[in-house]
């Protein structure tokens, strides 16, 4: 060994082939390294996904109604009747045939019922002691349109027409009874909008508001403000 060292020439070489495999080796650690991943932002968990929303659903809604005082003949008489807040429950199947990523349009078949207790009647200005019952039940074709922003708010309205079944039943005061009743059913249109938070891909939750005008053949409409919690299935 000491005489290969004593050549310079020799030694030269040997350093020459000492670099190349350290060289070699340093490559063929880099190579056998697996690269970083690319960074990759996370996908919101709850994402209002527009293939999910296509096909069938089933909106539902139970609330508080309000029907303010209005004048009907309906009774043989043009009486002023005055109403307690009552109780509203909707029922919504319907289909999506429409949905992108920013919004979804649906068309709904809407009934239910809407109660409230007639606290007065008025006949020519002049109270009576006649009490009774105004049940509601809309008929109606609606569409609905859906907006979809990355979070789980969806935004919604619709509008929608038909008819409202209402039937009215009076009597006296401290008379547990029936002395008159009317049944019938007019065209009513109704406009809704409200917000719901989705759960997951299937359902939602949320609180809604709807006015359903009804139009009586007098020519005076009745409106009915409801404040609603909501929920929504899709299938």
């Amino acid at each position: 060994m000491k005489k290969l060292l004593s050549s310079p020439r020799e030694f030269r070489a040997l350093s020459v082939v000492a670099g190349a495999l350290l060289a070699l080796g340093a490559a063929t650690a880099s190579a056998q390294t697996p690269p970083a991943p690319a960074y990759a932002p996370p996908t919101p968990v709850y994402y209002s996904s527009s293939s999910h929303d296509l096909g069938f659903e089933f909106e539902g809604d139970l609330g508080v109604s309000v029907l303010p005082d209005f004048d009907s003949s309906r009774f043989g008489f043009p009486g002023r009747f005055s109403t307690q807040p009552g109780m509203s429950l909707g029922l919504e199947p319907g289909y999506n045939f429409l949905s992108t990523s920013r919004l979804t349009l649906g068309a709904l078949f809407e009934t239910g019922v809407l109660y409230n207790h007639i606290k007065s009647v008025r006949d020519a200005g002049v109270w009576t002691s006649l009490r009774g019952d105004y049940y509601q039940v809309p008929l109606l074709g609606e569409l609905e349109l859906k907006f979809h922003p990355n979070s789980i708010v969806v935004p919604y309205i619709g509008v929608g027409g038909g008819g409202d079944y209402s039937a009215a039943r009076i009597h006296r005061a401290y008379f547990y009874g029936v002395n008159s009743s009317s049944d019938k059913i007019d065209p009513a249109v109704q406009a809704m909008a409200g917000v719901r938070f989705r759960i997951n891909s299937m359902a939602d939750v949320g609180l809604g508001y709807k006015f359903l005008a009804d139009f009586p053949a007098s020519g005076q409409y009745i409106g009915t403000h409801s404040a609603l919690a909501t929920f929504t299935v899709r299938f």
